[in-house]
């Protein structure tokens, strides 16, 4: 989306849970051999967090247990860049080339954007930082479906800033054909008062309230999930059930 800055939204209660489970599902992806990447709406490779911001609700709310938390992969990287206090939050890019390093395994990276200040940090010195990535300045739908014609396999992040109707359909075709081309593919949407997302996949919802996170108008998160099979499902259920109890170790979600 044209005008969209996610540097006042970075580490909200929505990148919590869309950054969770993508990296349950790259760790997952990338304990089997080197990995694809692909996202459709990449952001910025790194965002400094600042004081007040929509961060100290969501990722700063989970802080506070994080010696816990550092079961999970995710929560790991964010401890080893941060040292005692969150400062810097990476992107969904950022966070699974650092799960590639900790896995030692190799990962090359397609990311699109069409903000020109993304682009920018995109650029030759985040290009010497991280290796493997080549950043595309295009619309990602049009560059996904591309790319998906000619890669066999890989993980896909569908992280577009909104979704209407027109746009959430395309994103579920994405996925479908993501799917069908051995590729494990999510799809990440915020949810407010009145809105659903209507896929068809199997989703993975955070309420915010529930989980002790805020995020202004929105209540909650949805991911859904394409292509995975039974064993990643499984985790995923799995995690999600220990990242509940440590949220809220007296049950009540």
């Amino acid at each position: 989306m044209s005008g969209y800055d996610h540097r006042v939204h970075a580490g909200n209660a929505g990148d919590v849970w869309k950054h969770f489970l993508l990296l349950e599902a790259a760790d997952y992806c990338l304990a089997r051999s080197g990995l694809i990447y692909a996202e459709s709406h990449a952001g910025r490779p790194d965002y400094a967090l600042s004081t007040p911001g929509e961060w100290e609700n969501g990722i700063g709310r989970c802080w506070q247990r994080l010696p816990d938390l550092q079961k999970f992969l995710y929560f790991r990287i964010l401890a080893d860049l941060n040292c005692q206090s969150m400062k810097q939050y990476p992107g969904s890019a950022r966070l699974v080339l650092e799960g590639s390093k900790r896995r030692s395994q190799k990962l090359s990276a397609e990311v699109w954007d069409i903000d020109p200040g993304v682009a920018s940090e995109w650029g030759e010195s985040a290009m010497a930082r991280f290796g493997k990535v080549r950043f595309h300045w295009e619309d990602g739908f049009s560059g996904v479906l591309a790319l998906l014609d000619c890669s066999a396999g890989g993980l896909l992040l569908v992280d577009p800033p909104h979704l209407d109707p027109m746009r959430a359909d395309l994103a579920e075709r994405l996925l479908s054909k993501a799917e069908d081309r051995g590729w494990v593919a999510l799809l990440w949407e915020m949810v407010g008062e009145g809105t659903s997302t209507g896929c068809s996949f199997e989703t993975y919802k955070l309420e915010f309230e529930r989980a002790g996170l805020s995020c202004g108008r929105w209540t909650g998160a949805v991911v859904s999930l394409a292509g995975a099979d039974d064993i990643l499902r499984q985790r995923l259920r799995r995690s999600i059930e220990e990242f509940f109890k440590i949220l809220d170790p007296k049950g009540t979600l």
